[in-house]
């Protein structure tokens, strides 16, 4: 029982993802995958649109849940210009921030632990917030590349970026750089936590592990073959999911030794290069949801164990040519009985009662 609890605590502060967080291209939600609590749960979800996620036709990049409330970052326009944020305490009514210290770059990973949510950006720049509302700017000492994965765990936040480095921090305010992530120059698009293990994932399948953020050991270098990037990872059910470009997935009991997922329903065998990308991953009410894109339209799949998906009827992310954008979706987050997604053309949507 002891054990239990432990794990359902864990579980309930890692925000990725996002990570996870972290999306194609540069980095996003990375931090796509969301905590919550374990157990049953039915993979049947029913989606609604928000009907003012304050974003514009911005981006929603990423997603976190604490202290009672939900926070979400991006951008004002989908090139990831101007850093936007909104919060929420239901993920359907959204309020805009309007001093988050962020400049003029997409704000791409969120994560909440420790009493505050930390956030980065395209720019290199980590702010944190106990309240969601008011940020404070912080040197990470990660140069100006983009922050694309931002993970807690072991009283300790862990920050990766598009160019292989990483730094640490107790506090979320100061931070130290970790002197080899595995990862070398390459992206780190996606981090979480679970059962003393961060696990790491990013540009060519390659993943890592550490279980203090500091010294990490190489694991997989290509979970997914080839070239295909990690863009989520997300802990739930005694095992970590990953997704990533062309709908590939794969699942982890350790996060060094992975096994692909045949049924995810975004891989298409039929014409396997399909630029299907799995964005975001979240566990929460005893399913995880992964979202992703599959031709034009934003697409979402469940599943309680990682490994049989069913297709969401309607995610509400259907295709606006008006607009002309693909409808992505970036981000994915757990709390307090909701899910909330978010993605292009300041979409977003919720779903009650998990």
């Amino acid at each position: 029982m002891k054990n239990t609890i432990k794990l359902l605590a864990i579980i309930a502060i890692v925000a990725v993802i996002g990570f996870s967080m972290a999306a194609c291209g540069d980095g996003g939600g990375g931090s796509g995958g969301g905590g919550g609590s374990g157990g049953g749960g039915s993979s049947t979800m029913t989606w609604t649109a928000v009907t003012d996620s304050t974003f514009g036709t911005g981006s929603i990049k990423a997603i976190a849940y604490g202290n009672n409330m939900f926070v979400a970052v991006g951008s004002d326009d989908y090139i990831g210009s101007n850093g936007k944020m909104a919060t929420s305490t239901n993920g359907i009514t959204w309020t805009a921030v309007t001093g988050s210290t962020f400049g003029t770059k997409s704000i791409n990973a969120i994560v909440y632990g420790n009493g505050k949510f930390v956030a980065g950006d395209k720019n290199g720049i980590i702010a944190y917030s106990t309240n969601g509302t008011t940020w404070t700017t912080v040197d990470v000492s990660l140069g100006t590349r983009p922050i694309s994965a931002i993970a807690y765990g072991n009283n300790m936040f862990v920050a990766g970026n598009d160019s292989g480095k990483m730094a640490t921090s107790m506090d979320g305010t100061t931070w130290t750089a970790v002197t080899d992530s595995k990862f070398g120059s390459d992206s780190i698009n996606a981090i979480a936590y679970s059962n003393g293990t961060f696990v790491a994932g990013g540009s060519f399948g390659k993943t890592a592990t550490s279980t203090d953020g500091t010294t990490w050991t190489a694991g997989a270098s290509d979970i997914f073959s080839n070239y295909y990037s990690i863009n989520a990872i997300a802990y739930g059910n005694n095992k970590f999911v990953a997704g990533g470009q062309r709908g590939k997935m794969a699942t982890s009991t350790n996060g060094t030794t992975w096994t692909a997922v045949t049924n995810n329903t975004f891989y298409n065998s039929t014409f396997p290069n399909a630029d299907n990308p799995i964005m975001a991953i979240a566990f929460g009410g005893g399913k995880f949801v992964a979202g992703g894109r599959v031709g034009s339209n934003g697409k979402m799949a469940t599943s309680t164990n990682g490994t049989t998906w069913t297709t969401v009827t309607d995610s509400t992310f259907t295709y606006d040519s008006t607009l002309g954008t693909d409808e992505n979706i970036f981000a994915i987050a757990y709390g307090n009985g909701t899910f909330v997604a978010g993605g292009t053309s300041g979409k977003m949507a919720y779903s009650t009662g998990n």
